[in-house]
């Protein structure tokens, strides 16, 4: 199977030096808390990279926790430890300096990090890569931090009949959403939009945009939707989007201006 990795910009892992996290970006380098010097007691972390339709690979590039119990000839993970997740099948659990294999599945991944009271280790670092299946690129999605969303099989032409939503979730801090390349299927002067982008600031519709004509840059603190639908006929190259979480809260919000679909006529806002 073809795969083609999906998504310009490469996200440095939201969760980077946090206590896990869902990964949502095509690539990313991920750090456990306080990692190169010591991650700190009783933790219980768990970072999940999603494979929507695609392949996830883990390549672990730093590792040194707590040792290993020795009973016997055995030893055991009894203290601090990572588990790989592969689905819902452990593949393996990790401590000391033993490296985790790099490791690469159809199914989402989860990286399981646990630590006692006790001693701790310098902690570690793992990198992901995520290829989407050519014919299966992601249809919507739910949005954290900052990067870059497009639509099914960008630059190439959408496949007919989609209903993809992305959403990204309120906060006092706000995102930006900027639309950098737009290119759908053209309106009738009569019929309006046949393929279109809906774009929602909570439950208020602002506009709904097709042809040549990008939705203009909106910027809340509301939860913001970004639904795309294609019908069963005339595809075209698409858009993609560059979604950025602020970093200051939001005091006042310009209003969004409307803009005309193209080839409507009369704006073809609805």
């Amino acid at each position: 199977m073809l795969f083609a990795v999906l998504g310009v910009l490469s996200l440095a892992a939201a969760a980077n030096g946090q206590c896990g996290g869902n990964l949502i970006g095509p690539s990313g380098d991920v750090n456990s808390p306080g990692y190169p010097n010591g991650y700190g007691p009783n933790l219980d972390c768990t970072w999940t990279i999603p494979a929507r339709g695609g392949s996830v690979t883990v390549e672990f590039k730093d590792f040194s926790i707590e040792e290993a119990d020795t009973f016997l000839f055995f030893t055991i993970c009894n203290n601090d430890k990572v588990e790989i997740i592969v689905g819902e099948s452990s593949q393996g659990t990790y401590c000391g300096t033993d490296m985790p294999m790099t490791i690469t599945a159809s199914e989402d991944i989860h990286i399981r990090f646990l630590s006692d009271d006790v001693v701790e280790g310098m902690g570690f670092s793992f990198s992901y890569v995520v290829q989407y299946a050519l014919a299966s690129a992601p249809c919507g999605a739910h949005i954290n931090g900052s990067g870059t969303a497009m639509s099914p099989n960008y630059p190439n032409n959408y496949p007919d009949n989609q209903d993809c939503t992305w959403t990204i979730p309120s906060t006092q801090y706000g995102y930006t959403v900027t639309f950098t390349d737009f290119m759908l299927e053209s309106a009738s002067f009569f019929a309006g939009c046949y393929d279109y982008v809906d774009v929602f600031e909570g439950a208020t519709k602002l506009g709904r945009f097709c042809g040549s004509n990008p939705p203009p840059t909106v910027t809340s603190a509301n939860e913001i939707r970004i639904k795309f639908f294609a019908d069963g006929s005339v595809q075209d190259r698409g858009f993609q989007f560059d979604y950025l979480k602020l970093d200051t809260p939001i005091t006042t919000i310009k209003p969004l201006e409307t803009t005309k679909a193209d080839g409507s006529g009369d704006g073809m806002i609805i």
